[in-house]
C-alpha cells in the first residue's frame, strides 16, 4: 500500500518490521506452549506409572509378592518420582519462558497496533488536507469562470 502522508511512509518501515518481530514473538510463544504441553503431558505418564507400582506393592494378589520384588518395586517408583520431581522443574521454568514471551509478545503487539493507529490517522489527515486543497481549487476555478463569464457578457 503506498502511503500519502510522508511520515506515513516512513513509518511504514518500522511498521513492517515491528509485525515481523510480532510473528517471530507469536512463534516463540506457541512454541514454548507447545514444549509446556508436552512436559506436562510427560510428568503425568510418570504419576500413572508411579501409582501403578504403588498399587502392584499395596493390593492383594493370589501369589506373594516377594522382599526383593517389593525392594526393586520400590527403588523403581524412586526413581520415577526423581523424574517426576526432574520434570516439575522443567514445567516450572517452561511457564516462566512461556510467561515472558507472552508478555514479550504482547508488547510488540502493542507497539504495531499503535504505529497500524498513527499511520492511519496520519493518512485520514493525509486525505482530508487533499480533500480541503482540492476543494479550494474547484472553488478558485469556479470564481476564475465566473468572473471571465461576466466580462464577456459586457
Amino acid at each position: 500500500m503506498t502511503r500519502q502522508h510522508p511520515r506515513a511512509r516512513r513509518l511504514q518501515v518500522v511498521l513492517d518490521l515491528t509485525e515481523r518481530e510480532e510473528q517471530q514473538a507469536l512463534q516463540q510463544w506457541g512454541e514454548l506452549q507447545q514444549r509446556l504441553a508436552q512436559e506436562q503431558e510427560q510428568r503425568q505418564q510418570l504419576q500413572l506409572y508411579s501409582q501403578e507400582y504403588q498399587q502392584k506393592i499395596s493390593s492383594p494378589s493370589p501369589a506373594p509378592l516377594g522382599a526383593g520384588q517389593i525392594h526393586n518395586t520400590l527403588g523403581f517408583i524412586g526413581q520415577i518420582d526423581q523424574a517426576i520431581d526432574a520434570q516439575q522443574q522443567q514445567i516450572a521454568l517452561l511457564k516462566q519462558q512461556a510467561d515472558a514471551a507472552q508478555k514479550q509478545y504482547l508488547a510488540v503487539h502493542g507497539k504495531a497496533k499503535a504505529l497500524q493507529d498513527l499511520i492511519e490517522r496520519l493518512e485520514k489527515e493525509a486525505a482530508l488536507q487533499a480533500d480541503k486543497e482540492a476543494q479550494k481549487q474547484s472553488d478558485e476555478w469556479a470564481s476564475r469562470a465566473a468572473a471571465l463569464s461576466g466580462r464577456r457578457s459586457f
